[in-house]
This record gives C-alpha cells, structure tokens and sequence, in this order.
C-alpha cells in the first residue's frame, strides 16, 4: 500500500501540474500570437515546441525532484491511508497516458520500419551532388518527396517528381527537406505527440499545427538561405508543379516530413512569402537561438536549492497529505 500511495501521489501532481502549465501556455500563446507572427518562422517554430513539450518537462521536474523526495523522506511505512475511488480513476487517467505515449513510440517504430520495407521494394537508390544522405528513387501514386526517419533519415522521390522539376527545382527542394533534417523535425514531431498522449486533455492541440505550419516556413528559409535569391522562385514552383500531379483522391500517406503538406489558402500564403523572400538583396541566415539552454541551467538551479531544502521537502509533504486526504 505504501509503494500504491506513493504512485498515487505522484501521479496526480504529475496530472495536475501538466494541466495548469499546459493551459496557461497555451493561452499565453493565444495571447501572444499576434507578436509570435513577427517572430522568424525557425524562432517561432521553437516557441511552439518548447510550450508543447514543456509542460511534460515541467510535470516530470516537479514530480521526481520534489514529490517523489518528500514521500521517501516523511512518509511512514504504516500510514492507515487508502486508495479510494477518486485515487483510483486519477491512476486509470495517468496509466491510460503513459500507455497511449508508449503505443506511439512502438506504433511509430512500426510504421516507419513498414514504411521503409515497403518504399525501399523496387526503389532505385540516386545519387545527387551536395546530398549525403541515401535517396531513393521509387513508384508511386502520389508526389513523394519524403524525409523518412530520424537518426538516420533517407529520402525518398517517386519518379514523376523527378520527371516533372527541372534542376533547380530539385535543388531547392532537397534544400527544404535537408532544412527539415537539420532541425530534426520528425524528431520533435513524435516528442509533440507523445507529450499531448501524456497530457491526455486535449489542451495545446493547436500548438501542433502552429509549429507544424511554422516548421515548413523555416524549411523553407533555411533552402533560400542555402541558395541564392533564385531558389525561393524555384521552390515556389517546385510547390505548384507538385500540387499540379497529386492525384484527385490521395491515397493514405504515414506522419512523416513532406516537401508538400499544403493545400489551398496555406499553399497560397507559402508562396507568396517564398516571393517575398526572393525580393531580399541577400537571404538572412538561419539561427539556431538555443531557448533550452537557459531552461535547463534555471531547472538545475531549483533542483539543487529546494530539493536539498528538508524544511520545503517537508512543507511539500504536508501538502500532499491535504490532497490524499481530499481524494480518499
């Protein structure tokens, strides 16, 4: 019963941190989004992500450096306290987080590990100059242009894709995807599901799509970057070549980082900020500023000031010792 208390506690200050830092970021970010707007598309993408993923990061500090400490520290072997119905359901909503997390890890592995056998049969690997990761060249339906993969990321080109951009095109396009690599973007794709799958709440959902819509902005920046003024005209029309040959019934395509994922107003509006980065004199450089760096370095700090404080550990217990008896 001890060890089954001891979850309990952790996991509903877990809940309930995550919760109130969810909602409050995502209303600071529903307040803010006029000036997140002016922000770069790669600053902006970052924002997004970090208020995604930060309330997990929040919930985990909270929890392991303070609850778990005070529970071992104050907490008697014998302390007559029950698990109740409330307890109860608090644990069920928890275990039903951590298992939806843990269902898309494994269910992602699959996937991509499909995904691979089933592109990688009959694709022809190419080689293009400046690109050092495998390309394959395959058959398919629809316009793929995909970066499959995290760690080690291939990319994969149905062959009307090749057939229907000339050169330059090409090249701005593999630039948008090597952005996309650079930035490890499936990488925080999966991070930003599996927190919302732990958050269990659909609190922040629009966090996804903004920092989605904000990542494809930066990719794009990062290939003019790499390029010169010309390649923002070609990946513009690399984008309308494309949207051109999907088909009218797209067949179900997997959850990985597409050169095109826009259709209509979005599409639209990309183009025209492609044009608009074509009128620069000289395309600014993408800067990577690190924001989880100074997080990290203040989360240390706490850690080390209050979790050795007994005298903090001990109010957080006593705390904990109000919520339990609330929830018996």
């Amino acid at each position: 019963m001890y060890y089954l208390i001891g979850t309990s506690l952790l996991l509903t200050f877990m809940l309930a941190v995550a919760t109130v830092s969810a909602s409050v970021l995502s209303l600071t970010w529903k307040l803010c989004q006029k000036s997140l707007t002016r922000l770069r598309p790669e600053t902006r993408a970052r924002v997004a992500f970090m208020f995604r993923v930060m309330p997990v990061v929040i919930a985990s500090t909270v929890g392991l450096a303070f609850i778990v400490p005070s529970f071992v520290l104050y907490e008697p072997n014998d302390s007559g306290e029950r698990v109740g119905l409330k307890l109860s359901i608090i644990i069920a909503i928890a275990a039903f987080g951590i298992t939806a997390a843990g269902y898309r890890i494994f269910a992602s592995w699959w996937r991509t590990r499909r995904l691979l056998a089933e592109w990688t049969i009959g694709a022809m690997p190419i080689a293009i100059d400046g690109v050092d990761i495998p390309i394959l060249k395959l058959r398919h339906e629809f316009p793929v242009f995909a970066v499959v993969g995290i760690f080690r990321p291939r990319l994969f080109i149905a062959e009307h894709v090749l057939e229907t951009l000339d050169d330059q095109e090409l090249a701005a396009v593999l630039r948008h995807e090597l952005g996309h690599i650079t930035s490890l973007d499936n990488l925080k794709r999966l991070a930003m599901k599996l927190c919302g799958d732990l958050m269990v709440a659909p609190i922040g959902r629009d966090l996804d799509l903004d920092w989605s819509e904000a990542a494809e902005a930066a990719a794009d920046e990062y290939a003019v970057a790499a390029g010169d003024r010309n390649t923002a005209l070609s990946l513009a029309g690399a984008l309308i070549k494309i949207a051109r040959i999907i088909p009218a019934t797209p067949p179900p395509m997997p959850a990985v980082s597409y050169a095109y994922t826009e259709t209509g107003e979005m599409l639209a509006v990309r183009i025209r900020r492609l044009i608009q980065l074509a009128d620069r004199d000289e395309p600014r450089p993408t800067r990577h500023i690190p924001m989880l760096i100074p997080a990290s370095f203040l989360a240390a700090w706490m850690i080390a000031v209050f979790a050795s404080d007994g005298a903090f550990l001990a109010r957080i217990h006593s705390l904990s010792e109000m919520i339990i008896a609330l929830l018996q």
